[in-house]
């Protein structure tokens, strides 16, 4: 049983003229006759009464016609719906975040693309970049934005934004009226890390390696708000992306400070499977989040 031949009956059934489906179909009436034997073939029972040159449904045709009406209205519904997702009328995008990025960079791309494409449902999902990449290879979610290195050779990835990682302290700490900061600064501190799978501690320790720089991990946290309240509250210093304590800075809450000699610089990535199929919509946000200016 295909389409082809359920299109066919249900016209054959309403017109009850072969001749004239065939037409209407751009196909030859011989091709009418025979999908309309294969089909009572297939189901063993007459569809058609032909008595002289007149057809007419069966009772078992009238049956199967109700069916077949409501497949093809339903076939035909999705066509249409598929149409409106490739026109970007419609559609759904589950779209997987590290967590600076997906707390303080997406809200606003979000927003604007949803202004403007409101038929478009967005999933975001908002963990640390090992579950990311995870999600990625199992295709829980259609592509990701990133803060640390991703590993598998499955996924492909590029740059998108970059962003900063400073030192965040107390306000009223010692490095508070200090513009940079030296090795020995953080050596002598307890520092408030993000937990392992974090992309932000991956490329904060590694920094922190290459420099020859001591520290002692104090405290884990799973995110950066519970960091920036640790830091305020005390307890150490932490390293954080710039993109999320603008405001805590203006209220005077923390401080911040970078070393002299350099900065911590990191790249944003988008990241997708390589197999993956992108949509119009994928395509449209991807292009909405290259505009936006980190």
């Amino acid at each position: 049983m295909n389409f082809r031949k359920l299109r066919i009956f249900y016209e054959t059934a309403i017109n009850l003229n072969m001749t004239k489906v065939a037409k209407s179909l751009y196909i030859s009436q011989p091709s009418v006759s025979q999908a309309i034997q294969e089909l009572e073939e297939e189901l063993g029972v007459k569809v058609f009464d032909r008595i002289g040159k007149r057809l007419s449904l069966t009772y078992e045709g009238e049956v199967y016609f109700n069916y077949v009406r409501r497949i093809l209205n339903l076939y035909d519904e999705g066509i249409e719906n598929i149409k409106k997702i490739n026109n970007k009328e419609q559609g759904r995008i589950v779209i997987g975040a590290s967590t600076t990025i997906g707390i303080y960079i997406l809200p606003d791309i979000i927003k604007d693309f949803v202004s403007v494409n409101k038929g478009v449902e967005i999933s975001l999902i908002i963990e640390n970049t090992k579950n990311i990449e995870k999600m990625i290879l199992q295709n829980k979610i259609d592509f990701a934005f990133v803060e640390g290195k991703v590993h598998s050779e499955e996924i492909i990835y590029e740059k998108i934004w970059e962003d900063e990682l400073v030192f965040i302290e107390p306000y009223a700490h010692e490095w508070t009226n200090k513009t940079f900061i030296k090795k020995e600064d953080v050596s002598k501190e307890k520092f408030i890390m993000r937990e392992n799978g974090s992309g932000t501690r991956e490329i904060v320790e590694g920094y922190l390696k290459d420099k020859g720089i001591e520290y002692e991990v104090f405290m884990e946290l799973g995110s950066t708000e519970a960091i920036k309240r640790s830091v305020e509250a005390g307890l150490g210093i932490g390293c954080v992306s710039n993109q999320c304590i603008r405001e805590e800075i203006k209220m005077d809450k923390i401080s911040k400070v970078t070393f002299n000699e350099d900065r911590i610089k990191r790249d944003l990535l988008l990241i997708v499977h390589k197999d993956k199929f992108i949509s119009n919509n994928m395509k449209e946000f991807i292009e909405e989040a290259q505009k936006f200016e980190c």
